[in-house]
């Protein structure tokens, strides 16, 4: 019985809280929304300019330097030299775990001349795994030292 009253008048005050915030205090208070239908009708331009580059394609091209060669690939301008889902050409997606390296699809963890990343090469004589350049290889022999010359002997007769 001592814990049914408390339990009783919070449900009761929850119950008074919830009615009162269902109802409106003034009613007369609320206010209207109008629409702008016809005033924003005619103030808007009649054709929008579409985005993307899918009607205007020469807006990709840039007079930067000339190894950035961009195209218009699914109405969004693209590197075409280095994007590895569009190598080359439009469309063209280089495997998994390989790069796009002007303009053509290179394993950058096999390649010697693409390294761990475009353009990187290795030194002659090291092979590149795992994208490193001579990984787990032996170090080169040191190259002996150079022969001694023989010795000049100076005769005094």
């Amino acid at each position: 019985m001592n814990t049914f009253i408390p339990k009783l008048t919070v449900l009761l005050t929850l119950l008074l809280l919830l009615h009162s915030a269902a109802t409106p205090e003034n009613p007369s208070n609320t206010t209207t929304t109008t629409t702008y239908g016809s005033w924003l009708r005619e103030i808007t331009i009649k054709n929008p300019r579409r985005t993307g580059c899918r009607r205007r394609p020469w807006m990709c091209r840039q007079d930067g330097t000339p190894s950035v060669r961009r195209c218009c690939c699914q109405n969004r301008c693209v590197d075409v030299n280095s994007d590895p889902n569009n190598c080359s050409l439009c469309g063209i997606r280089c495997p998994f775990t390989w790069q796009c390296c002007r303009g053509l699809c290179s394993n950058t963890n096999l390649s010697p001349f693409n390294c761990e990343g475009c353009r990187r090469r290795c030194f002659f004589s090291r092979f590149c795994f795992y994208g490193m350049c001579g990984y787990a290889q032996r170090l080169p022999p040191f190259p002996f030292p150079p022969r001694p010359r023989p010795p000049h002997y100076l005769m005094f007769w």
